[in-house]
């Protein structure tokens, strides 16, 4: 069930435990995709679902009821720290007064707890709120996420785990010397199978998935230098981009794509493209 709370004289806290993977909840919460598949009261839907997701960024949702009713509000935001934390200020049109709304998104078990800290300007505006169907409207709202992220999982995952990248190139030698040499992948198969046969097995430092270099296999169809945005998940993009730039790759600009999330490119001696990645949430697995 949702909890509801007031603390001090200007905030309500509400809290509410989701079935679902915090990124997943994070998703449903911040993506306009996903907002009107669950966002509002029951019988109510969302027309209008407009985010840019940045700090500075504004958004504006528009609700329509079952009797054709209309409820506007809008906000900028305020912080954005993916997957974690929202900070926005809320308005609704109409309506006197702007809350600041704090939702932080904690990992509890295979779960998330959802909570919000809304603040009004006056103890007066909040006390009005309270007096609205703002309670039975935001539970609801939560029912419907509930079945959303249900919606958006497999019901019976397969485990299986992305092992092996075969990739185009002309030279096996020279892109060996590539990934091993210049990038610092690791050497873990390197074995000719028959006559003109090769296959080479190397894997990227901490990572679970490798890349193979092979020759003379019949599945080859590719031509060298084919293959386009490999992804090289890093803990610090600017760090891993400097020390490349160092060892003589050619680096892209970083580029911020939202979020949070940082891309720079780069290719190797066949052409085949990469870029390195910076999820902040994926700061834990280094």
């Amino acid at each position: 069930m949702t909890t509801f709370d007031t603390r001090g004289d200007l905030e309500v806290v509400i809290s509410r435990a989701v079935d679902a993977p915090r990124e997943l909840v994070w998703a449903a919460w911040t993506d306009p995709a996903h907002l009107p598949h669950w966002y509002g009261a029951k019988g109510w839907t969302l027309p209008v679902c407009e985010i840019d997701l940045r700090v500075g960024g504004a958004y504006r949702f528009v609700h329509a009821g079952p009797a054709a009713e209309q409820m506007a509000s809008s906000g900028v935001y305020q912080e954005v720290s993916a997957p974690e934390r929202l900070v926005c200020t809320e308005a609704y049109e109409g309506v006197e007064g702007e809350s600041v709304n704090t939702v932080t998104f904690a990992e509890s078990g295979p779960g998330t707890l959802v909570t919000i800290e809304l603040r009004y300007p006056t103890r007066e505006i909040r006390d009005a709120m309270l007096e609205t169907r703002m309670r039975e409207g935001m539970e609801e709202g939560f029912q419907r996420l509930d079945e959303f992220v249900a919606s958006r999982r497999a019901t019976a995952p397969i485990a299986m785990k992305l092992e092996l990248v075969p990739i185009p190139v002309s030279d096996v030698d020279r892109a060996k010397a590539f990934y091993t040499g210049t990038l610092g992948f690791v050497d873990d198969v390197d074995i000719t199978i028959g006559e003109g046969v090769r296959f080479c097995q190397l894997t990227p430092p901490s990572s679970a998935c490798s890349i193979m270099l092979s020759t003379g296999l019949p599945f080859e169809a590719s031509p060298p230098g084919s293959l386009r945005w490999l992804h090289l998940v890093v803990k610090d993009i600017k760090e891993a981009r400097e020390e490349l730039i160092a060892r003589g790759v050619e680096m892209d600009e970083i580029v911020d794509v939202g979020r949070g999330v940082l891309y720079s490119g780069f290719s190797d001696p066949d052409g085949n493209t990469w870029t390195l990645q910076e999820m902040p949430w994926r700061s834990a697995d280094f």
